[in-house]
């Protein structure tokens, strides 16, 4: 909930669209010619009776009284009563009820039963048609800024003298953001037996005055709506010292509330009750705008609901004649285009042509998308998280076309204080032909439309003939392109010139209209990179300067990305770990593509089966960079990058594997680059079959020896190489199969001992690396084995003597073995096992130089001592039950530091 003071919370807003129920969207013509389509027939059999609009048929066919006299007004309302009278005469002998009578348009709101629907289709020359009267729904401060109201302001003029009519829930006049602003108030709202209870204060269907516009009930969801969209389009936080404006901060607001309770389950969508407004109570509000219309300056009507779906202009609509009069006195009708997100459809009543229907942008000017746009769509505002009053002296953020349309609304007021004599289509004009145009690039249709600025439409209307600048559509392009560039504006004479600075040349222009310009330009290589002002200079000299109009721009990268292969270890498993951890990375090769021109890179993030990227902050494990494979990490501390990649230059990542195998065959990945002068660019990589190793046989060979050595593993292809690193030459690769390799090597006399990767390459580039795969090792020594007797107490089951005296074995090395180091000894008969390794559960193996001397074991049993060539150790083993009697059979095993085993066995005499 939301606190005292200025307080936000995110509020969703109610979806423009009508309830259906059962009830048409737009009544539909029924082929029959009856007057009363077959829907409303089959309703209100169903229902018993249903809510209607009679349109009537008057003698003079008018609809409207715009542009009449006085006299002949009040003819035409005469009319309109007469007419009405003998429809209500027919209907006296059936059961029926009067809703609302209107007495400037030919219309009549009526609940009827079947019997009363027939008298209507009967009626003959009185009655034209029957519509449902449906249920509709309610569809800073940095949008004022956006849209220029803050540099109208400036100029003196914030719609001070003007009101805006806001015809939606109720408005909360004692909030400090409007206070003051309220300046007529009036409530329409039913009680229709149980479909419906009026929300009106003095709970009677119509209430007019101070208090009669007050918002609903806020347990009903929707009832902050009317506060919230007076608040954009007039609100002023000055008075109570808030941060806070709305666009036209200076107007009035005149306050009707429309909506009524609607208690049906389906009309609710199984949650009732819920809010909703009849088309007769939103049409009898229009008409008190009319009505009013000489007591106030009304700028503008602002409507933030509407319902159904519409791909042309829906000018049968009840609405039309009371939006016209309106019109027609000029007060323009400003109506939200409906949250749907359609491409190509409008709601009602922002769908007649009439109207000034608004779709909503974000604050980024991209087309919001849940708004409706269509191509016959008026203008575009924001209307994405915008912060407006809400009831009880708080604020909220909510987003919809309803935030649109006020903006609009309030930007009427303002240009009406400006030109009180204007007309809404010249008001319209300015709005539209000044408008930043903005695409929607939603569903591929293109529809442009323009995005209000507020200071140019009214430096249209103060200064005609003067040209103006709106928006360049493209307004940026690549050095060394040619291309055309729609300008669009106002006040474009023929023979007008447009200058765009150096190292842009002008090749043609073209005055389309006085509100578009059609230019072929060229871009120099050499031209200047970032913003350039934009001249316009009408023959009679008349000019405008648009300031960074156009922006000049380096071509977009494009990068190409390849799978290396598991390569390098060059960063760990974590968000902070750009350091190896001994396991090889994921390594990926990536080349900036050439006509890019250099580049710094400034960020990566790559993509696949988890996130890696170069950014500590994130909780995605490190990325590596390098210049090259064993090129150091160009990553800071904090793993941030920025360096530079020269025109068609290459730079390689490495990430840590996340699974067991997420660098796998049919694995995608992409890596996404950000570049300092803040463009973008992705690459996308499917991980081909990738060979793998997973054992060499043998796996040691000593030096000036040639061993044929096996390679098992997966997807080698044929034509497969492999090396086995410094010292070692590879005379032949024979591919067994898939799995398996023969390999012929020499191992050089010379060659250095010590392990080396064995790496396999596919014809296709791919490698497999096993690392320390094979080792270069002296050949093993020739060990002889002696046993002497039971003849010192060493050992028990651990490195220390238990009062028995140990089996004793003489072990030497022959000469030419070599000087080696024994890291591990064990000895095995059928009587057991004793070895020198703490960490099996077999009784220690003691080891000492000769047969009085101490023990070699360290005191957990291990061993690691040196023996000369030529040289010699003894053994000891604790006897477990008369293991070492005449026959037994002993064997042992030496294990060295090179790696290299030795193994002989010995039988007691």
């Amino acid at each position: 909930m939301p606190t005292r003071g200025l307080s936000y919370f995110v509020a969703s807003l109610l979806l423009l669209a009508v309830v259906h129920s059962g009830k048409a969207v737009a009544a539909p013509r029924d082929e029959s010619a009856r007057v009363v389509p077959t829907t409303i027939h089959d309703r209100a059999r169903a229902e018993g009776e249903v809510r209607v609009l009679v349109e009537l048929a008057l003698p003079s066919n008018r609809v409207t009284e715009g542009g009449l006299s006085s006299q002949a007004r009040t003819a035409h309302r005469q009319e309109i009563a007469d007419t009405a009278a003998r429809v209500l005469s027919r209907l006296a002998k059936h059961p029926h009820r009067v809703l609302r009578r209107y007495i400037t348009t030919p219309l009549i709101a009526l609940q009827v039963g079947p019997a009363a629907l027939h008298e209507l289709d009967a009626a003959g020359v009185l009655v034209k048609r029957v519509v449902e009267d449906r249920i509709h729904k309610p569809v800073l401060w940095d949008s004022v800024p956006i849209i220029g109201a803050d540099q109208a302001w400036a100029q003196g003029f914030d719609g001070t003298g003007f009101v805006v009519a806001v015809i939606d829930s109720g408005v909360d006049s004692t909030h400090p953001f409007l206070a003051g602003k309220v300046v007529e108030e009036a409530c329409y709202s039913t009680t229709s037996g149980q479909e419906s209870t009026t929300l009106c204060p003095n709970g009677a269907g119509e209430q007019i005055g101070p208090g009669a516009g007050t918002y609903c009930p806020l347990e009903l969801e929707g009832c902050w709506h009317g506060t919230h969209v007076a608040g954009i389009a007039a609100g002023n936080g000055t008075p109570a010292d808030l941060p806070i404006w709305g666009v036209g901060r200076g107007a009035s607001i005149m306050a009707v509330q429309v909506f009524s309770q609607i208690n049906g389950f389906f009309d609710c969508s199984g949650a009732p009750p819920c809010l909703g407004a009849y088309t007769s109570d939103i049409l009898a509000a229009l008409e008190r705008v009319y009505v009013l219309r000489a007591t106030y300056a009304f700028a503008a009507v602002n409507m933030s609901l509407g319902g159904g779906l519409f791909s042309s202009n829906c000018d049968d609509e009840p609405y039309k004649p009371f939006i016209d009069n309106l019109r027609a006195v000029g007060i323009a009708t400003v109506v939200a285009s409906g949250n749907d997100g359609s491409t190509d459809q409008l709601s009602a009543p922002a769908c007649i042509s009439t109207a000034v229907s608004v779709g909503a942008t974000t604050k980024d000017d991209q087309i919001a998308d849940f708004s409706n746009v269509a191509p016959f769509l008026s203008l575009l505002a924001p209307g994405d998280e915008i912060i407006s009053s809400y009831p009880g002296g708080q604020f909220a953020v909510a987003s919809g076309t309803s935030m649109a349309a006020p903006h609009v609304a309030g930007a009427w007021a303002i240009l009406k204080q400006a030109v009180p004599a204007a007309s809404v289509d010249e008001i319209l004009l300015a709005l539209a032909s000044t408008g930043l145009t903005i695409t929607d690039t939603r569903a591929g249709t293109g529809t442009a439309k323009p995005r209000i600025q507020v200071d140019l439409a009214l430096t249209a209307l103060l200064n005609p003939g003067v040209p103006i600048i709106a928006s360049l559509s493209p307004d940026r392009a690549n050095l060394g392109s040619s291309l055309s560039v729609a300008v669009r504006g106002a006040n474009f004479e023929p023979g007008a010139t447009l200058s765009l600075g150096a190292g842009i040349t002008v090749n043609s222009l073209t005055v389309v209209s006085p509100t578009e310009m059609s230019v072929a330009l060229t871009i120099a290589v050499t031209a200047t990179q970032g913003p350039h002002d934009v001249t316009v200079t009408n023959p009679g000299g008349q000019t405008t300067t648009r300031s960074g109009g156009f922006t000049v721009v380096m071509p977009p990268p494009t990068l190409s990305l390849a799978f290396v292969g598991k390569v390098r270890d060059k960063v760990g498993q974590g968000n902070t770990a750009f350091a190896p951890d001994g396991a090889l990375d994921g390594t990926f090769r990536i080349v900036l593509q050439g006509g890019a021109f250099p580049r710094t890179v400034t960020r990566l993030v790559l993509n696949g089966g988890g996130v890696w990227d170069t950014d500590t902050a994130t909780p995605h494990w490190a990325l590596g960079a390098a210049g090259s494979l064993d090129g150091a990490l160009l990553n800071a501390g904090n793993g941030a990058v920025s360096f530079g990649v020269a025109d068609g230059g290459t730079f390689f990542v490495f990430a840590s594997d996340l699974s067991s195998a997420p660098f796998s065959s049919g694995a995608v990945f992409t890596i996404t680059a950000n570049f300092a002068d803040g463009t973008t660019a992705s690459a996308t990589v499917t991980v081909p079959v990738i060979p793998t190793i997973t054992s060499v046989t043998p796996s040691t060979g000593a030096p000036g020896t040639s061993p044929t050595v096996t390679v098992a593993g997966t997807s080698f292809q044929a034509g497969a190489t492999a090396a086995f690193g410094a010292g070692i030459t590879v005379g032949s690769t024979t591919v067994v199969s898939a799995t398996q390799l023969t390999v012929a090597l020499t191992i050089g006399s010379t060659a250095t001992l010590g392990p080396r990767d064995v790496v396999v390459t596919n014809p296709n580039g791919q490698t497999a690396t096993q690392t320390g795969g094979f080792t270069v090792a002296p050949p093993p020594p020739t060990v002889s084995l002696a046993y002497l007797g039971k003849l010192r107490d060493k050992v028990g089951a651990g490195p220390s003597p238990n009062g028995a005296l140990d089996g004793t074995f003489r072990v030497t090395f022959e000469a030419g073995s070599g000087a080696r180091t024994v890291t591990r000894l064990e000895l095995r008969s059928s009587g057991g096992t004793w070895d020198t390794d703490p960490a099996t559960p077999h009784w220690v193996l003691g080891a000492s130089v000769s047969l009085d001397s101490p023990l070699l074991n360290a005191a957990n049993g291990a061993v690691s001592f040196g023996v000369a060539d030529g040289g010699g150790f003894n053994v000891f083993a604790s006897d477990p039950n008369s293991a070492f009697t005449p026959g037994a059979s002993f064997s042992l095993t030496v294990i060295l530091a090179d790696t290299s085993v030795a193994t002989v066995s010995t039988t007691i005499p």
